[in-house]
C-alpha cells in the first residue's frame, strides 16, 4: 500500500557520528531499507550528533518504513566510520515518523490502513461520471437521451452513476473534466465526439490522459474526404489514476448497443484492451448490417438535431 508523504520527506537521525563515513554509501543503505533506488535518498545535513536525509519521491510503500527504525539503524551501523549512540533515534515531521513504530504497532496500523484503503477503493469504484459532449447539448438544442439511459443501467447494476454538465467539443476541456473525475470515480464516460470532423475530440482527450489508451477503429476512410479530417472513426478506452475512461459514440442507438457491454466489462473488471475490443465488435456489427454509406451518414449528421 503506497503512502503519500505529503511533502514531509525528511528523516533526522539523532545520536550519530559519521566521521570518515562515505555519505553516498550511507544514503544507499537507507535506500535499500526503504526499497527505493539509491538516487532517491540524499544526505542533506550533517551536524554531529545529527544527520538529516531527504527522500526524493512522493510516495513509499507503507511496508517499507512502518516500524523499520531498528532495521534502518542496524544497516547504517554496519557502515565503516559510523558510530551510533545507545539511544540513537530517527525522527520525521510527517508520516515518515511511522518508522519509529514497534513491530506490533506497525502490524496493527498496516492492517487498519489496508482496511480503510480497501473501503476507499470500493467506494470510489462504485462512482461513475457521465459526460455528454457538444454545443448542441450545452445550448439545449437537442435532448440528451444517452445520459439518463446510462445512469439507469449502471444503477440497476448496483453502481452510483451521476450526470455531469455537457462539455464543449474541445480536447483540453474534455481532458480536464475527465482528469477531475478520475480523482474520485472508478469510471468516466463521454458520449459523442468520436467522429472524424474538426469538432470531434473525445478520443484525443482520453489519449491525452492515457497515451496507451486502446482506440480501435470502427471504420476507416481516406483522410480529407468531405468533412472527414481524420482517417476513420474510433472509440477509446483508457485509464487514469485507476479510473477507467470510455469514449462512446453519440447516436442513442449506438449507446444502447455499447452500454450493456460497458456495464458487464466494468463489473467483471475487464482490461481496457478487452473492453475496447468488445465495444468495437458490437458497434462494427451494427454498421456492417446497415451498410457503410448509412454508417457514414449517421456519424456525420448525428449533431444536426433531434434526440441523442
Amino acid at each position: 500500500m503506497d503512502i503519500n508523504l505529503l511533502e514531509k520527506t525528511e528523516l533526522r537521525i539523532d545520536g550519530i557520528d559519521t566521521a570518515g563515513t562515505n555519505l553516498t554509501d550511507l544514503a544507499a543503505a537507507v535506500a535499500r531499507v526503504l526499497g527505493v533506488l539509491p538516487d532517491k535518498v540524499m544526505v542533506i545535513d550533517v551536524r554531529p550528533p545529527q544527520l538529516s536525509l531527504d527522500i526524493l519521491q512522493r510516495t513509499l510503500p507503507a511496508e517499507s518504513f512502518f516500524g523499520k527504525e531498528r532495521v534502518l539503524l542496524d544497516a547504517i551501523a554496519e557502515l565503516p566510520g559510523v558510530t551510533l549512540a545507545a539511544d540513537a533515534e530517527i525522527h520525521s515531521a510527517g508520516i515518515l515518523c511511522a518508522i519509529g513504530l514497534s513491530e506490533i504497532q506497525a502490524a496493527e496500523t498496516l492492517a487498519r490502513s489496508r482496511a480503510v484503503g480497501q473501503s476507499i477503493v470500493s467506494s470510489r469504484r462504485a462512482r461513475i461520471r457521465i459526460f455528454p459532449t457538444g454545443f448542441e447539448l450545452q445550448e439545449s438544442r437537442i435532448e440528451d437521451t444517452n445520459t439518463p439511459y446510462l445512469v439507469r443501467i449502471f444503477e440497476q447494476a448496483g453502481f452510483l452513476p451521476a450526470a455531469a454538465q455537457p462539455v464543449a467539443d474541445n480536447r483540453d476541456q474534455l481532458a480536464d473534466a475527465l482528469a477531475h473525475a478520475a480523482e474520485e470515480c472508478g469510471l468516466a464516460i463521454t458520449t459523442g465526439g468520436i467522429g472524424a470532423e474538426d469538432k470531434d475530440f473525445s478520443v484525443e482527450a482520453v489519449q491525452a490522459l492515457d497515451p496507451s489508451a486502446e482506440t480501435p477503429y470502427l471504420v476507416r476512410f481516406e483522410k480529407g474526404t468531405g468533412r472527414h479530417l481524420k482517417d476513420g472513426v474510433r472509440i477509446a478506452v483508457g485509464e487514469r489514476n485507476g479510473c477507467l475512461l470510455a469514449a462512446l459514440p453519440g447516436p442513442h442507438d449506438e449507446v444502447r448497443l455499447a452500454g450493456p457491454i460497458l456495464v458487464r466489462g466494468y463489473k467483471q473488471g475487464w482490461s481496457k484492451q478487452e473492453l475496447a475490443g468488445q465495444l468495437a465488435d458490437v458497434l462494427r456489427a451494427k454498421f456492417r448490417a446497415a451498410g457503410l454509406d448509412n454508417w457514414h451518414h449517421a456519424h456525420c449528421d448525428h449533431h444536426d438535431g433531434g434526440k441523442r
